[in-house]
């Protein structure tokens, strides 16, 4: 399943919009930071400040493509400054779709992650063939619990992925799954 990337998605006080080339520093800058990325499933190289403008211009060049890639910033409403990113994924699963959010530090605690994902859920929901979000997270990584819990999202078992390769690799990941179905999301 192809999930087509929207151009902005408003939201309030942040919008959700595609990256672009004035991201890049701020998207290598969250990424080279150790502690901000602790629980992320990055690759060494991926967290250089080289690497993370390389998956970042990997992302901008597959918009409009065959293999776009749905991935956007979040970006501050009053001076389009980034914040984060979020996006999603087909999986291996008809009709599923993974999702991932992250924030910068100096954002965090102000219900924008909560946020951008309602936004991004109520996008994904609209598009045909969409059954169910899923979020594989790190149990150490209670705040992101916290929004997937917030947001209904159930709680399935634990998960263990491998390191993967490709344009855009990721390292290994041990956590939690945990999915919101259509009709859940709907009540």
């Amino acid at each position: 399943m192809l999930l087509p990337c929207p151009e902005v998605l408003p939201g309030e006080g942040f919008t959700l919009r595609r990256h672009c080339r004035a991201d890049r520093e701020a998207f290598a800058a969250f990424l080279t930071d150790p502690e901000a990325t602790r629980y992320m499933a990055f690759t060494a190289e991926q967290r250089t400040t080289q690497g993370a403008q390389d998956m970042l211009d990997y992302v901008i060049s597959a918009y409009g493509s065959d293999h776009e890639v749905l991935s956007l910033t979040v970006a501050d409403a009053a001076d389009d400054s980034y914040l984060g990113s979020i996006g999603g994924s087909a999986t291996e699963t008809e009709g599923v779709v993974e999702i991932y959010y992250t924030v910068v530090p100096g954002a965090q605690g102000r219900g924008l992650a909560t946020g951008a994902v309602r936004l991004l859920l109520a996008y994904l929901f609209s598009l045909p063939g969409v059954t169910a979000v899923r979020a594989d997270v790190t149990t150490e990584n209670q705040p992101s619990l916290r929004v997937l819990e917030k947001l209904g999202f159930q709680d399935r078992g634990p998960v263990e992925r491998n390191a993967g390769g490709g344009e855009l690799a990721h390292g290994s990941l041990r956590g939690r799954r945990y999915v919101l179905d259509a009709d859940a999301y709907e009540a």
